[in-house]
């Protein structure tokens, strides 16, 4: 089979669940895959849904100890039936709820947990030749800034390239350093009563060492299609 091979550089990144009620933010380790695809779709200038399959690989010095940001964010989002003078002294900010009620929120100092100086291998296959190489002329010529997370996330694109895969999967061991947890991972999403029900996968991180069935493109570098 045939897939996409980009390799690209990304000084931070960020990837975790929002914010709730001023807890400190924490990272996951690697993008979800979600993510990615949706990466993927943005600069491909998709709006619609493509069946993609994608592997992603990467090193980092400091996978899984983030280095800490300190920043200030909004906390808050508490309802009140009557403004009260108590109120408006807890909350620096207070406005109309739309239900004859109030909503208050400040702001406080809180850890954002960033990962640094990360490189990644990313395999994207598609059984439509034409969506292939749509995804090559998208990563060769990026329409937008490409970046993966957040918009300040950006990714500096070292290589774009068709290769070869391997249509037989094999047993080899794991490249790089990570943890053994196992975890879900979101792909792709459908749309119900305007919510995003998302489609898990459960895979895990493996140490250095580890036996992990996958596949290899023509020059011996890893895929593990999700």
């Amino acid at each position: 089979m045939k897939a996409v091979r980009i390799k690209f550089h990304q000084d931070t990144a960020q990837f975790r669940n929002p914010l709730m009620n001023g807890k400190n933010r924490t990272t996951f380790p690697l993008p979800p895959y979600s993510t990615m695809i949706g990466m993927v779709h943005r600069l491909c200038k998709w709006d619609t849904t493509h069946t993609i399959n994608v592997s992603v690989m990467c090193t980092n010095e400091r996978l899984s100890s983030p280095q800490v940001d300190r920043s200030y964010g909004w906390i808050g989002g508490n309802p009140a039936r009557t403004l009260t003078k108590e109120f408006q002294t807890r909350w620096s900010i207070v406005v109309d709820d739309g239900s004859d009620g109030y909503m208050g929120w400040g702001r406080m100092l809180k850890n954002d947990s960033i990962l640094v100086d990360r490189n990644y291998t990313v395999h994207i296959n598609s059984e439509n030749e034409n969506e292939l190489k749509q995804i090559y002329q998208a990563f060769l010529y990026p329409p937008i800034y490409p970046s993966l997370g957040r918009w300040e996330d950006t990714i500096r694109i070292d290589e774009v390239k068709i290769v070869n895969v391997e249509d037989e999967e094999k047993e080899e061991k794991c490249p790089q350093e990570v943890i053994g947890t196992i975890y879900k991972i979101p792909t792709f999403y459908t749309i119900f009563y305007e919510r995003r029900i998302f489609d898990y996968k459960s895979c895990y991180i493996g140490n250095i060492g580890s036996s992990s069935i996958i596949r290899l493109d023509e020059n011996g570098e890893q895929v593990l299609f999700v």
